[in-house]
């Protein structure tokens, strides 16, 4: 009597289909400890870069980091005073406050970018995160979702490469920037004041065209 090869073929996918079934437990459990330390390592360290880089562009990205009002003194004596008091809060916020808060921007920038990027040249990586900065800073006088958007634009693109392509980035190399950042102490502290420099310069002027535009509605009201 002939067997249908159409029972034959079911047989066989019934038989393929139960190996498979049997086997399921022991695939399952596979490499389980490797790959699931490493899904987690990689979650957490995507997680925790994610909301560096949040709170970082959210900050950079403000124009009013620290509140700050120039106002013309009114008359008396201790109007002057008191407008001599703003203006020396103005000087120290600017000038003292503000670089500080510069150098955690660049490092928290700089440390990414020597870190994820593939180039070698440290002094090109480092002048990256400067202009990024002062982009980000000129672009927040003009709007803080544009600010927004540079400030963030670089960092999760370095991590969308490396999510792509894991071969992109050397841990000896990125290792190796970091110990020859001391060569380029000098690059560092230029930049630093050259941000400082141009923040000073944009808050001034803001300050000032804000001042006239304040003038200017006060006669109209008149």
């Amino acid at each position: 009597m002939a067997i249908d090869s159409n029972v034959i073929q079911n047989l066989t996918q019934y038989t393929f289909n139960a190996s498979y079934v049997s086997n399921l437990p022991a695939l399952i459990q596979k490499d389980l400890s490797t790959n699931l330390l490493n899904l987690v390592a990689y979650i957490i360290g995507m997680v925790l870069y994610a909301i560096v880089i949040w709170f970082f562009y959210r900050h950079l990205a403000k124009r009013d980091i620290f509140k700050v009002e120039l106002k013309m003194p009114k008359q008396g004596f201790w109007a002057f005073l008191s407008g001599i008091w703003e203006f020396l809060m103005y000087l120290y916020r600017s000038l003292i406050i503000f670089p500080l808060i510069t150098i955690l921007w660049f490092l928290v920038l700089g440390g990414f970018l020597l870190f994820l990027s593939k180039s070698n040249d440290v002094n090109q990586i480092l002048l990256m995160a400067v202009t990024i900065i002062g982009a980000a800073r000129v672009t927040a006088y003009f709007h803080e979702d544009l600010s927004k958007d540079v400030s963030k634009l670089i960092p999760f693109a370095l991590l969308g490469v490396f999510i792509v392509d894991q071969s992109f980035f050397s841990f000896q190399s990125a290792i190796a920037k970091f110990q020859s950042i001391p060569n380029y102490i000098h690059a560092i502290l230029q930049y630093m004041i050259a941000i400082v420099l141009l923040e000073f310069i944009l808050r001034t002027m803001h300050n000032i065209i804000g001042w006239i535009i304040e003038k200017q509605m006060e006669r109209n009201n008149d």
